[in-house]
């Protein structure tokens, strides 16, 4: 029994399956983590500005408003920087999970004599995930 699973995976085919599949997780994992990073950094900012302008309204002395409002934008800057690059990241990654989504699913249409193979239903539900993945974590340029 052990060498006949060695045996079908030594098949080319399905060290593809496996090789391709854990490409697709991985970058699913990637894109759900960005995503989450950058949404994360988009709230504090509105966090930072809903803050800002709270604090703002109510100080009376100018020189603490003004300490206050240059700190205030200068978190406010860099978090807009970290925002754009964290964008830029997701916007990358998912394009990345497409073009490997799309070669998988290609790849497996072509295989047909490994439609029966466990690894083809590995990959099977690694495209399912990849294309939730796909539908939930997009920049809002899509």
């Amino acid at each position: 029994m052990f060498r006949m699973r060695v045996r079908d995976i030594a098949h080319p085919g399905i060290r593809q399956f496996i090789l391709r599949t854990a490409v697709l997780n991985y970058l699913g994992k990637c894109l759900q983590l960005q995503w989450d990073d950058w949404q994360n950094q988009r709230m504090h900012l509105r966090t930072l500005q809903h803050e800002g302008a709270k604090t703002s309204s109510s100080q009376t002395d100018d020189t603490d408003a003004d300490h206050v409002d240059a700190a205030t934008e200068a978190a406010r800057s860099a978090l807009v920087q970290a925002i754009e690059e964290l964008r830029g990241k997701v916007s990358s990654t998912h394009k990345l999970l497409q073009r490997e989504y799309n070669e998988l699913f290609t790849y497996m249409m072509d295989k047909r004599e490994l439609w029966d193979s466990p690894e083809y239903f590995k990959a099977k539900t690694a495209l399912g995930a990849a294309n939730h993945h796909l539908r939930m974590y997009m920049t809002a340029e899509k």
